[in-house]
């Protein structure tokens, strides 16, 4: 039972391409959601973490990163998904966010 990694939660061919998606992946990436949500670094870039089921193939545990807020979590979702939105970890979180992954799954 391996962990998930930064790469894993963000790109539609990660955790095997879907193959080895478990359910405390999802746990995790919710736990991760919120612990970016709540760090200081994305507060400052006016970024919010969103959970996103990706249906049919490939892998359906992503987390997506976009600019937008005060608009809801669907807004902004509906945007990113229109292709209008869409943003990478700020600087200040790259060396941290092993870190917060593993966190996630220890929670």
């Amino acid at each position: 039972m391996a962990t998930g990694t930064w790469d894993d939660f963000t790109n539609k061919y990660g955790f095997r391409d879907g193959a080895s998606v478990e359910p405390r992946d999802f746990e995790a990436r919710s736990i991760l959601v919120e612990l970016l949500n709540e760090h200081a670094a994305m507060k400052a870039a006016g970024l919010q973490a969103l959970e996103y089921d990706r249906p049919g193939l490939h892998n359906p545990c992503l987390l997506v990163l976009v600019k937008g807020q005060g608009k809801s979590a669907a807004e902004l979702l509906t945007s990113w998904l229109a292709g209008e939105i869409e943003e990478g970890l700020p600087d200040e979180l790259e060396l941290e966010i092993s870190e917060l992954v593993a966190e996630a799954y220890q929670t």
